[in-house]
């Protein structure tokens, strides 16, 4: 009787169990799986993410840098072209103060 019993108990164990795993395959692995799979796309939109806004910051230092060698090439035509007008200047006052007699006072 004791053997019967632990024989009952046994299969009633090993039952449990089965349904148990059983359960989990159906129920459980698609929920597992859709966890993963919401896991894994919220990974990768996150390293898109990071990659975007490493790529945003790559070109807005470029754009930056160009905009800083533009100025530094605005600045030097304009020195330039003021110290020409000087240049003019100082010619034309020169010319002028060599037509115009000298007032007496």
């Amino acid at each position: 009787m004791p053997v019967a019993i632990a024989l009952i108990v046994g299969v009633v164990v090993l039952a449990t169990a089965l349904i148990g795993l059983l359960w989990a395959m159906i129920f459980l692995l698609p929920f597992y799986a859709y966890v993963a799979l919401a896991c894994y796309l919220v990974w990768r939109s996150n390293r898109k993410h990071a990659q975007l806004s490493a790529s945003v910051e790559r070109e807005a230092e470029r754009q930056r840098l160009f905009n800083e060698q533009e100025m530094r090439a605005w600045r030097s035509s304009f020195e330039e072209e003021s110290r020409a007008a000087s240049r003019r200047e100082k010619v034309l006052r020169r010319f002028n103060s060599a037509r115009d007699p000298k007032k007496m006072k």
